[in-house]
């Protein structure tokens, strides 16, 4: 079974036993979707251990500081008047566990005890699974793996409807697109700017000049502003909007990773357009499957003639490599390229 497909399961997995109140003795949850990730293990919590018994029937370990001792006392030790108890362990890397474990995690995983729910739940730590590893195999017989990934736009859609209408609000599908993209593929964050936007929405309906007012727009958002005022011959405020970058202590690098990123996708769709491939070949030269995203950066890409994305894609290469360098003014460099590529502009439009 593909880990994908597996993991997927996992989920619906986790996800029935939560309804039917019949759980494994191990569970894994990862993955970068932090919001779906800390609401199952706040589930498992509130399902598995009456909250009277929990002082007795909860135990938190600290994967940073775990022993092959104190997780087998923990394993080991009946629950109190209870028929499970639940033992959390967080950021432990259990596909490439400490050497001092040897063989004998191995050992102690393969034969849990029933009463035991036993969860490795990754918070900042990466999971890597090795296939190659006795330590995967055993785990994908024994656990149930539940992976986290980011949602798919037309999810991440349904869920910003769902809260509005918890908050008494409705948005539409194009708002919630629109939010998606000026906040951001992180549920955490959207569910709290969709309440920000729905406490400065005066008729019921959350519309995009109520986003535009209350809401944070990530780095790409901002960036794709900043090459549409250099594509409109507004170089001042390009200019204005990496000084508004700065001041908000993002990395100069980053901003320009970002900026050459975009430029590269704008490329991309232009040549997509001219040798008319289709929305799946788009998909894959802009790395996005976002519909919203897709049409917008089409647009953007329509104001620029091929030749000026070409000359700015290789001015963009030029100064990612100098930016590294060690005695440059970042700021000015990255100004500087900006009025490059808009003198590019000018040039083709005059």
């Amino acid at each position: 079974m593909a880990v994908e497909k597996q993991n997927k399961n996992g989920r619906l997995k986790l996800k029935q036993d939560l309804a039917k109140g019949s759980f494994e003795t191990l569970y894994i949850l990862y993955g970068e979707e932090a919001y779906l990730r800390e609401y199952y293990l706040r589930q498992l919590r509130k399902k598995v251990v009456d909250e009277t018994f929990a002082d007795f029937n909860l135990i938190e370990l600290d994967g940073k500081t775990l022993t092959l001792e104190s997780l087998t006392e923990a394993v080991d030790s009946y629950p109190a008047m209870s028929e499970r108890k639940l033992v959390i362990v967080t950021d432990f890397n259990i596909y490439a566990p400490p050497a001092s474990f040897g063989d004998q995690l191995i050992d102690l995983l393969s034969d849990l005890p029933d009463y035991v729910c036993l969860v490795f739940y990754f918070d900042i730590l990466e999971a890597k699974p090795d296939k190659r590893t006795k330590m995967y195999k055993l785990l994908e017989k024994k656990a149930c793996t539940a992976e986290f990934a980011r949602l798919e736009e037309k999810e991440l859609i349904e869920r910003l409807e769902r809260r509005a209408r918890e908050l008494n609000c409705i948005i539409s599908d194009e708002d919630a697109a629109y939010m998606i993209f000026l906040c951001g593929t992180s549920l955490t964050n959207l569910m709290g700017e969709i309440e920000k936007a729905s406490a400065h929405c005066t008729t019921g309906e959350i519309k995009r000049y109520n986003i535009d007012a209350v809401c944070s727009p990530v780095l790409d958002a901002v960036v794709f502003d900043l090459t549409d005022a250099i594509a409109a011959g507004r170089f001042e405020k390009a200019v204005a909007l990496v000084g508004d970058l700065l001041r908000l202590k993002n990395n100069e690098v980053i901003i320009f990773t970002t900026i050459m990123r975009h430029i590269q996708r704008l490329y991309a769709a232009k040549i997509c357009a001219e040798t008319r491939g289709g929305d799946r070949y788009l998909s894959e030269m802009i790395g996005s499957k976002s519909p919203f995203y897709a049409k917008k950066i089409q647009n953007a890409a329509r104001r620029l003639p091929l030749p000026v994305l070409r000359r700015a894609a290789s001015l963009c290469a030029r100064t990612d490599s100098e930016l590294k360098g060690s005695a440059v003014d970042r700021q000015k460099l990255i100004e500087l390229t900006l009025l490059d590529i808009a003198a590019e502009v000018k040039g083709a439009k005059s």
